[in-house]
């Protein structure tokens, strides 16, 4: 890595850094009738970051195993192609080791988390890390990053969703109420689905990119980044209106029940 690189990475990292982190610790202020303390704000955030360095090879690795028995991205026609790899290289594998890293997170802290508001800010804070780590690894021009800096938030609001639905399936188990494993599944489908959805939009445009079709790849371009905006301002919005009502929606410590 060139030194220009070098600046242009730390600079996106710091974007990242200051921006997101903002928005995180609105977030954790919110919380009633106390916020989170510091080992639960942080210990997620540096998981969050760890997830980078092993979700990027495994996701080349799932490609090139699925590759070794017949199922290539290269002999699928540019549409499919894009949501394949799309799934293989980002938005499978990364969703899967955030939802890893919260579930570890749950385990280490087992019976400090109290309420449902603080799953959704366990995955805000996975989502926090990644990006900060992300950034640093994608800062290679200022064009990429003038790209990425306003959809920065997108893996803090898929971490968000994924955090609720984790959150209300404990709930809900507690409460003997209401569904548990179709939370616990869309914990995953859901964020995995709006991820692969952008990068194939962006990314792997390949419609675009391979095929020179800029209808169909505009058309699915301007889908992938209107949904992710939508939902980003959506998840963001709502987590600040709903914060006492999520914090409202105790589970209890097994020592407490």
């Amino acid at each position: 890595m060139d030194v220009k690189t070098t600046i242009i990475s730390i600079i996106a990292s710091l974007f990242a850094l200051v921006i997101c982190g903002i928005i995180y610790l609105r977030m954790i202020k919110r919380e009633v009738p106390e916020p989170i303390g510091k080992l639960q704000a942080i210990l997620p955030i540096v998981l969050g970051g760890i997830c980078v360095p092993i979700s990027g090879p495994t996701g080349l690795g799932l490609a090139y195993a699925f590759k070794s028995i017949g199922v290539s991205g290269e002999a699928m026609a540019n549409f499919p192609a894009a949501f394949y790899t799309a799934f293989c290289v980002a938005g499978g594998t990364e969703e899967l080791f955030k939802f890893l890293a919260i579930i570890i997170t749950i385990v280490i802290l087992k019976n400090k988390i109290n309420n449902v508001y603080e799953y959704i800010l366990i995955g805000a804070a996975v989502g926090f890390g990644f990006t900060v780590v992300e950034d640093f690894t994608f800062g290679s021009s200022i064009i990429v990053l003038l790209i990425r800096t306003p959809l920065m938030f997108t893996h803090m609001t898929l971490n968000m969703i994924m955090g609720e639905f984790i959150g209300r399936a404990k709930y809900n188990k507690q409460k003997g109420e209401g569904p548990t494993a179709l939370y616990w599944a869309l914990a995953l489908i859901v964020p995995m689905a709006l991820h692969t959805l952008y990068d194939a939009g962006t990314v792997f445009n390949y419609p675009a990119i391979r095929g020179g079709d800029f209808i169909v790849g505009g058309i699915l371009g301007g889908i992938a980044v209107l949904t992710n905006v939508v939902v980003l301002i959506n998840v963001l919005v709502r987590a600040k209106k709903n914060a006492e009502k999520f914090s409202a929606l105790t589970i209890l410590p097994k020592d407490a029940q």
